[in-house]
């Protein structure tokens, strides 16, 4: 007999609704929920995985702990309660020794609940959370705080006009993908810029393909233009914002052929893209990964990307890029009243590491924006949520554990995060994690992070446990499919597990994550189950809201010229940097790595690194790829299909060939995030992680880094494609 169950999928950001087929009590089918009230049955080709991720033979399944040599790959299998008690005896004895400020803790990207592990780690005293945050979205909603007070997101169905900066979604948000080609269909206009001639670019109206990095001199070229030609919003300008006049200033120099000699385009696509943007109204640009990891430009573009927003009047209207909470949504308890921030005494919060040099994205910026915030009623606009904008800097956090320096970080908690992935310096990143007296992991499959771990705790997937679904406009309740697999276990009874034997128990009063939904859920007289009885809860936006309550931003208006970064020593209006290593940064580098390279490209259906192990993925992309010009590899004596050196003055890995004319001839498209479940997890192996991890080539010293937040550069970086050397 065949039973079938609602749930969702949590495979990356979204979290689509699913169907499972059940079957003898074992899940073997799923589908898209045609009745959920958001994805309508759409499901994409990593929803499809959920069955093969449920089962997969190689899922951790219980709790383990090191017996051998850190990497050697042994291990003993533990109960909860054992390991539990053993992990909160060691963090309690650290703790003495060194402070709570020695338990440092990186995460992952969404796959798991995010305010629990920051609720954990206020209550324990240490402000040394951490992970890609620097380089991923994050950069983003802490700039536009700062700018006018909260978070956009752009209304793709009933716009006129989408700009895709940066961004490939049929790579990596099929479901946005989905909306757009959608709102094409009715008449919306599509600018794309990225420097690959991706999908997206074959239906857009004007493709941009910009040299990697320069995307703010573009944002600047645009902004010369709109002014220069008043096709800004005067009224809007005049009324909700600040510093218009130094703004003029600050883009004056970026005529269109200024603008041209640095981006590889030309004047005339400057002034067309510039022109259908401002014009073509209600109009939106979407949030790109493609900006964040540009090392010493991304903030600086995630400002001028803010402020073609505003002075064209886009902000907060229908069509265009809406703020804040819609009614009644505002009034469910948000995962930033969760997270429970004030539970960390500000001595502790002085101790965040990297704050001393990048202060915007530490405690002292956060502050800054959640002061201004709390001056709007609090259903109007979200508070900042620190687990994204307030976060210690990995170099700093991993500089700690292997020099004891300003203080020593001798502990250190991944969940849903492998930093030997995603952070750059790989080999510095294995040193540091090799060095800690304790080191925890939760996650779903043993990576090469948690091979170097002493406990490993199962985690289950998305369809094992319950979520609400919270965005600004929508909440949906996410039901458990399925109940937990041997005995993995959701990362609230992780965490709350831990805390209860370090004395946190007053503030985890709520025994089960459901009834911590139901508590979120109290103030809009609804429980967890009634929500999916009623399949969901819509908010009645309301448009312009600023007219009644200003901005938060320390003038109440949209900042320009930004106050918050002024006073934490930051460029306050938006500034266009040469990147260190680039063909004008370093010509004289650029003779012996001739391309520019982007590394970071996602493809369908895997997600950052994961579904590696996962053999129907592994079939639609089973080696690292790069992807060079036919004209390129022609010039330097390689063919499709070969396998290659790929070589930054970092370091070189080792990829195979692809040839496309999608790329330009100076470039190269690399990978990201490869490692291979299929060998050895023992030292020096270490599922091979690294011979195509693209992070091996990526500097992260202060030099390449933006000054405002400390990102690390992906892209815009010099390279070499070579033959690969064979051994004799």
């Amino acid at each position: 007999m065949t039973e079938t169950k609602r749930t969702y999928c949590g495979l990356c950001h979204p979290r689509c609704g699913l169907l499972l087929e059940i079957e003898g009590g074992r899940a073997v089918r799923v589908k898209g929920d045609a009745n959920h009230p958001i994805t309508r049955g759409m499901i994409c080709g990593r929803g499809r995985l959920m069955i093969d991720h449920l089962y997969h033979p190689d899922r951790l399944n219980h709790p383990l702990k090191r017996t051998g040599a850190r990497g050697a790959g042994r291990w003993q299998q533990l109960s909860w309660d054992q390991a539990l008690d053993e992990v909160a005896e060691k963090l309690d004895d650290l703790r003495s020794q060194y402070g709570p400020e020695t338990l440092a803790f990186t995460h992952g990207t969404k796959r798991t609940l995010h305010w629990d592990e920051r609720r954990f780690y206020n209550l324990f005293g240490s402000p040394n959370i951490c992970g890609a945050n620097n380089v991923c979205m994050c950069p983003s909603q802490a700039v536009e705080y700062a700018t006018y007070g909260g978070f956009s997101w752009g209304d793709v169905l009933r716009t006129k006009c989408i700009v895709l900066w940066g961004h490939g979604p049929s790579q990596s948000n099929p479901m946005l993908f989905g909306a757009i080609v959608r709102a094409q269909k009715n008449g919306a206009r599509l600018i794309v810029v990225d420097p690959r001639r991706i999908q997206e670019a074959e239906k857009a109206d004007i493709w941009l393909p910009i040299r990697p990095g320069t995307d703010v001199a573009l944002m600047l070229g645009w902004l010369r233009v709109i002014i220069q030609e008043n096709s800004y919003d005067p009224d809007f300008v005049a009324n909700w914002t600040v510093g218009f006049d130094d703004l003029k200033m600050a883009v004056a120099d970026y005529t269109p052929e200024k603008v041209a000699e640095i981006t590889w385009l030309t004047p005339e696509q400057v002034v067309a893209s510039a022109r259908m943007y401002a014009m073509t109204r209600p109009a939106m640009i979407t949030w790109g990964f493609g900006i964040d990891k540009q090392g010493l430009n991304a903030t600086q573009a995630a400002r001028a990307r803010s402020i073609l927003r505003a002075v064209t009047g886009n902000l907060d209207v229908q069509g265009g890029e809406p703020l804040g909470w819609a009614e009644p949504i505002g009034k469910i308890v948000s995962h930033s009243h969760l997270e429970f921030n004030e539970a960390l005494p500000a001595e502790q919060r002085a101790k965040q590491l990297g704050t001393d040099a990048y202060p915007f994205f530490g405690f002292p910026g956060w502050e800054r924006n959640a002061a201004a915030n709390h001056k709007l009623p609090p259903d109007y606009m979200h508070p900042p949520l620190a687990d994204q904008t307030c976060v210690a800097h990995a170099r700093s956090v991993f500089g700690a554990m292997l020099t004891h320096e300003p203080y020593p970080v001798r502990a250190a908690i991944s969940v849903a995060s492998n930093p030997l992935l995603s952070l750059a310096k790989v080999k510095q990143t294995y040193e540091a994690l090799k060095s800690l007296d304790l080191y925890i992991v939760g996650e779903f499959y043993l990576t090469p992070s948690a091979a170097l771990a002493d406990y490993v705790f199962p985690i289950c997937s998305t369809v094992e446990t319950t979520e609400l679904w919270h965005s600004h406009e929508f909440c949906v309740a996410c039901p458990r499919g399925i109940d937990p697999l041997y005995e993995r276990r959701n990362t609230y009874d992780f965490w709350r597990g831990l805390a209860l034997r370090l004395g946190q128990e007053a503030h985890w009063q709520w025994e089960t994550v459901d009834e911590v939904w139901d508590y979120c859920l109290k103030p809009v007289g609804l429980g967890f189950n009634e929500l999916i009885e009623q399949n969901g809860l819509f908010g009645r936006r309301e448009y312009k809201r600023y007219e009644k309550y200003g901005f938060g931003t320390p003038s109440g208006k949209v900042e320009l010229r930004s106050s918050i970064f002024e006073a934490l020593g930051c460029e306050p209006l938006p500034v266009c940097r040469e990147m260190r290593h680039s063909p004008v940064g370093d010509p004289g580098l650029a003779e012996k790595f001739p391309l520019v390279l982007i590394s970071g490209s996602r493809f369908m259906p895997m997600y950052h690194s994961e579904q590696r192990q996962i053999e129907a993925a592994r079939k639609k992309r089973p080696d690292p790829i790069v992807t060079i010009h036919p004209q390129t590899a022609l010039a330097l004596g390689i063919e499709e299909g070969e396998w290659v050196s790929l070589e930054t003055p970092m370091g070189s890995v080792r990829m195979k060939l692809r040839l496309s004319e999608a790329v330009d001839r100076r470039m190269a498209d690399a990978d990201h995030g490869w490692w291979f479940p299929e060998r050895s997890e023992a030292e020096p192996e270490l599922f091979g992680v690294f011979e195509s991890n693209v992070n091996m080539l990526c500097p992260d010293g202060k030099e390449f880094c933006n000054p405002e937040i400390g990102g690390w550069p992906h892209t815009a970086l010099l390279c070499r494609v070579e033959k690969e050397k064979r051994a004799d």
